[in-house]
């Protein structure tokens, strides 16, 4: 009940919905999260930390970069259940259209794959 409980935690904000619904679209770079949504470093870093705890994302180290991605792999009970729930709420909010759009650009623009 404790991992069910932290999944819906890290689902009961927007912003987290959003930054990982952002993640569908690959690995990002904290930095990138960052110039997309337009908040604060710590901010973003702080809703990755919930969803790393709450087993919805993994981070990697390169440099002084933290990159995350979802955890799409995870053989946790009610991973793949909640990001195929992320996949369909997102797709139709009208603030993550507009936040898949610019990163969509910034990828295009720092030649991101």
């Amino acid at each position: 009940m404790h991992d069910f409980i932290k999944l819906t935690k890290a689902f009961s904000d927007p912003t987290r919905v959003r930054i990982l619904g952002l993640l569908l679209e690959g690995e990002l770079c904290v930095c990138n999260i960052v110039e997309v949504t337009e908040f604060a470093q710590p901010t973003i870093s702080r809703h990755l930390k919930q969803c790393t705890d709450a087993g919805l994302t993994f981070a990697r180290k390169a440099g002084g970069w933290t990159h995350y991605r979802l955890a799409t792999d995870s053989t946790e009970k009610y991973i793949a259940e909640f990001i195929s729930l992320l996949k369909q709420a997102v797709e139709t909010d009208k603030t993550f259209l507009e936040l898949r759009s610019k990163l969509h650009a910034l990828k295009k623009a720092k030649n991101i794959f």
